[in-house]
């Protein structure tokens, strides 16, 4: 095991069990984060998907539109009842 390793593992031992669960958590979304990584890695190679650049927003705002009447939601809600 690395210094790094003991240090934390010693640090670990140290805190009670709901700061415990706070670390084993934030360990975790670094290891899916990790994951998520590799996965956007081997889809940049493939030239089948356009990974966007760090610069864009992945989804744009969208704002409802404004109408009068009944919306189309409602509209098919009503024609399944």
């Amino acid at each position: 095991m690395s210094h790094v390793k003991e240090i934390l593992h010693n640090a670990i031992d140290s805190l009670n069990d709901n700061d415990a669960q706070l670390i084993l958590e934030y360990a975790k979304r670094l290891k899916e984060q990790k994951e998520i990584s590799q996965t956007l890695a081997i889809l940049t190679d493939d030239p089948t998907f356009e990974i966007p650049s760090e610069l864009n927003k992945p989804f744009p705002i969208v704002r409802p539109i404004i109408f009068d009447g009944i919306s189309a939601s409602e509209l098919l809600i009503k024609d399944r009842r």
